[in-house]
């Protein structure tokens, strides 16, 4: 059921992905690279990869919190079922700043009330936008047991 239950999370971001793709991207959260080797190839993008954990070959082991310190540009910066695990306020200010101009951040999580199994607090929808005050949000949805949102820096 929790594979079913991920496949849903994965298959979103790449939906989401194919309209919002970049030549650059961050996965935040990658877990064992696997999902940023798919994206690279099906996007023919670049797809650098951070993990607090760091496991795998060509994955810089760092938090989310962190990404100020890579000192890089990306057209997208993508999260699936990965901001439950950090500071969810720390990370959306440290995102934007490592946008490019017009770049995109893409989070896919578990809804608040989804049980998956493990003891974590998952937030709602709304509860990451309000997060996201320095954003113009441009996509947002919920699926049965995720949601998503898109947003790029507020230019205003």
């Amino acid at each position: 059921m929790l594979y079913e239950m991920e496949k849903e999370g994965r298959n979103l971001l790449l939906k989401l992905l194919e309209k919002h793709h970049g030549n650059k991207m961050l996965e935040v959260g990658c877990g064992s690279n696997e999902l940023a080797l798919l994206i690279s190839k099906k996007f023919n993008s670049n797809v650098k990869c951070i993990d607090p954990y760091g496991y795998g070959k060509n994955i810089i082991k760092m938090r989310g919190e962190e990404i100020a310190k890579l000192n890089e540009k990306f057209d997208v910066i993508y999260s699936v079922m990965s901001l439950h695990h950090m500071d969810a306020f720390i990370f959306l200010k440290e995102a934007i700043k490592a946008l490019n101009n017009n770049g995109k951040l893409i989070i896919v999580d578990w809804k608040k009330g989804v049980e998956t199994g493990v003891p974590e607090y998952y937030f709602s929808l709304n509860e990451v936008i309000a997060m996201m005050k320095d954003y113009e949000i441009i996509d947002k949805g919920e699926k049965k047991h995720h949601f998503y949102v898109v947003g790029k820096e507020n230019k205003k």
